[in-house]
């Protein structure tokens, strides 16, 4: 069996002038990454792999992410195809993940997480909104071999951990 855990960046701060691609998370949601890596963690599902959009808030979103988890932060794979991604792209980046991981951490953004959520797994879902994450289970020995049909496992949010 592999698994995936889709994570959307934490909220991103509007302050300033900066391109979408520079933006960084805001400071004051910062908590809301570690609350959910913590919850992630106590699930038992820590990730073997993550892969990272290179947006500013994705990778910083990640940072927090692999502190928590104690995941070396340098080992964090950086796909430029995760930004302003489709579900599909995500998908594409599954398959071609190296069998040797059981489970991987995708980090990235909307639509195209919801939108994977909703083409690939058993589950309907309107909004998978900033920070929250979802993880699916696929009945698979290899990667290569998914072809939908995910399980979800679990969908959880900062709001729904309060």
């Amino acid at each position: 069996m592999k698994s995936v855990t889709l994570i959307r960046h934490v909220k991103s701060d509007w302050s300033n002038l900066l391109t979408d691609f520079d933006r960084p998370i805001r400071e004051d949601r910062k908590e809301d990454a570690l609350q959910m890596a913590k919850e992630i963690a106590k699930k038992g599902l820590l990730p073997e792999l993550i892969v990272s959009s290179p947006a500013v808030r994705t990778l910083q979103t990640s940072k927090l992410f692999c502190g928590k988890w104690k995941y070396p932060f340098g080992k964090v794979i950086r796909s430029k195809g995760l930004y302003e991604c489709l579900a599909k792209d995500i998908f594409d980046i599954i398959k071609k993940t190296d069998d040797e991981y059981g489970s991987i951490a995708i980090i990235c953004h909307n639509p195209a997480i919801t939108d994977f959520v909703n083409q690939y797994s058993d589950c309907s879902v309107d909004n998978v909104p900033t920070t929250g994450a979802v993880h699916i289970r696929f009945e698979v020995k290899h990667w290569k071999d998914i072809n939908g049909g995910g399980k979800l496992s679990w969908f959880i949010y900062p709001k729904g951990l309060k």
